[in-house]
This record gives structure tokens, sequence and C-alpha cells, in this order.
């Protein structure tokens, strides 16, 4: 078994065998082979001359705190029929993980087909998405709605940078991160909207078709059911389901799952509450620079984090300390461990990327 990354030599042989196994609507496929392809990378890995697994890490910048970092974002992850349940997937997810640490990448992410196939390599749930389901109607939406244009970037990006404060991680959004959305939009059948009132943007959403419903996605605006109302106007008599930053009340379902990749970066974007040292054994079998034991500096502008030979508090995994720092699911971690109290959780996040 080889693992190598493509050289964007074997665009066709990759889209053949992601067709084979994810059967995209061909317009989607184009789209991705077309925009996002070129700029993410591929592990193969190859039995021989046979292509029997893959991975796609696709490249998006992060605000993590007050920082910004790039992160990976895993899709698309297969192996062939043939070598299923043969630790393909094991050794591919090893040799991405260990390659994000060393570029000292803070994490990856990715959207579970199944929470089983990666807990066991650490990665936990950070982020829920809040859905609902609403029936269009006829009526008049408030105010215009216009396909996003080049000449609306520079007033929608503002808006969005306004609406991303109240949030610890999330995508940063720029001219090129619209162009790629209003292109995704458009291969689903639908389109990137500007909503405006009065000239000035008040909310932006992507949509897509799939059967007889409309998916909604990327949804902010400053009013969740004045957002909702518009939504029903624009699409009469059309289910709509719909995934909006702006939604406060729907259904909770956990979607992106996070797994840390470099401990010290992640660390240096930790808060403490108050100045203070702490010594952990993290334990980590997939990223060696991960696992050991450490010496925890917290303050107010962030943590740092050193080798240390010390006694240990306690000693956790390194799903745990993701567990406790992202604040999802982390209480029983938090009551185990009082020390991880003091950090400011980064429990606040907003991935709303979907493939």
């Amino acid at each position: 078994m080889e693992l190598v990354y493509d050289d964007k030599s074997r665009r066709e042989l990759i889209c053949q065998m992601y067709q084979d196994i994810f059967h995209d609507p061909q317009a989607f496929a184009d789209y991705y082979f077309d925009l996002v392809y070129p700029k993410n990378k591929v592990l193969l890995a190859w039995d021989g001359d046979s292509l029997v697994g893959m991975i796609h890490l696709n490249p998006y910048r992060m605000k993590i705190s007050d920082r910004e970092f790039n992160a990976h974002y895993i899709v698309a992850v297969a192996t062939k029929q043939e070598v299923r349940r043969k630790g393909v997937m094991r050794k591919m997810l090893y040799k991405t993980l260990n390659d994000m640490a060393e570029n000292g990448e803070p994490f990856t992410y990715l959207m579970p087909a199944d929470r089983a196939y990666y807990e066991p390599f650490d990665f936990v749930f950070v982020s829920d998405w809040t859905e609902t389901e609403i029936t269009g109607e006829e009526g008049k939406y408030p105010g215009e709605l216009e396909f996003f244009r080049e000449e609306d970037t520079k007033a929608v990006l503002e808006f969005l940078n306004q609406q991303m404060q109240s949030y610890d991680i999330y995508t940063v959004m720029d001219a090129a991160y619209l162009r790629q959305a209003a292109a995704e939009a458009k291969s689903q059948d639908g389109r990137l909207m500007v909503w405006k009132e009065q000239k000035k943007v008040c909310g932006l959403f992507a949509y897509g078709r799939e059967e007889d419903a409309v998916y909604v996605r990327l949804g902010f605006a400053e009013e969740e059911e004045r957002f909702l109302e518009m939504l029903r106007a624009a699409f009469p008599g059309q289910k709509i389901q719909v995934s909006a930053g702006c939604l406060r009340h729907g259904r909770k379902v956990p979607k992106i799952m996070f797994r840390i990749t470099c401990l010290e970066a992640l660390c240096r974007c930790l808060k403490g509450r108050r100045d203070q040292e702490f010594v952990l054994t993290v334990r980590d079998p997939v990223i060696e620079k991960n696992n050991g034991t450490f010496l925890f500096s917290t303050s107010k502008e962030g943590t740092k984090i050193r080798r240390t030979e010390k006694k240990a508090e306690g000693e956790l995994s390194i799903g745990e300390f993701s567990k406790a720092v992202f604040g999802y699911e982390g209480e029983e971690i938090l009551k185990a461990y009082p020390c991880l109290q003091e950090l400011v959780p980064m429990d606040a996040v907003y991935i709303t990327e979907e493939v």
C-alpha cells in the first residue's frame, strides 16, 4: 500500500472514483472538480497500479478567537469495496493528521456520515446546525431579493463580518468565498441571494433544489422571523428546509466534528480567565507531538504549553481535552479536571460548508 498526494495529473481517475462512490449530480461534480479540486489536496492510496482509496482536504481560512489559521475540511473519504475493513482508511487518516500537525494547523474538521467512523480517531462534535422546515406561501416579502453580483461583494462582506462577531470559531469569508458559494448554489439549481431593504444589505442565503424541496443554507439576517417570512414568500407553495446562522428555534442536529492536530497551535488561541499554570498528560495515539505531559501556562492573551517532567494533575485523551475546550459534551471532563474550568471555552462555532 502506497500513500501519495495527487499532483493534479489524475483528475479523471479521481473524479471517476468520486462518482462511483458518491453518485453526486453531474452539475455538482463538475462544479467541485472545476473550482474546488484545483486548490485542494487529495491523498491517494495505491495498491500496485490500482487506486483503492482517497481523502480530499479542502482548504479554508479559519478565524479562531482573535487569530487566523489555515485549516482543512476533510471530505470524500473513500475506499473501494475490495479493501474495506483492511485498515486503508486508518492509514490515510494517520498520514493526513500528522501532516497537518507538522504544518501547525490547530485542527481539522469534517461532517461525518457516521460518527462511529471517526470517534476512534478522537474526532469530537463541536457544532450543531439549527434546522427547521417551513412551507412557502403566496405573499410579498419585505425588501428586495437579488442574485449576488460582484459589485455586492464589499457590502455583503461588511454585513457578514458583523454577523460573525458572536462566534469564537468560523470560516473567514472573502470575495473568493462568495464567488465559490455562488457557483456551488448554481450547480444545485439554486443561487446565492442578497436580501436588501432600502438598498442596504440585511440578509444573505444560498439555496439549492433537490426533488420537491428547496434547501437553504449560509443564511444570515438580523431577525429570524422576518428572515423566515421572506423565505416563505420567495418560494410559494414549496417545502423549504432551512439551516441558517440566524436561526435560534428549530431542531439541533449534530453536524461538525473537529480533531485537534497541533495542540500547541490550538492552545495559543485558548484564553484563561486568569493567569495560572497546571500540568496534564495528554494521550494522542495518532499524533506523537501532541502526546505527553505538558505544563500549561494560561493568561487572558492565550495559553502556552511545553513538555515537562513534573507530575501531572491528571491524564486525558486528546478527544477528551477537545470536549472540554470546545464546550460540547464536555461537562464530565470539566468536573474531573477543575483546572480546565479556568480556560474560556471556544464553544460558539459556525461552519456551514457542506459537500
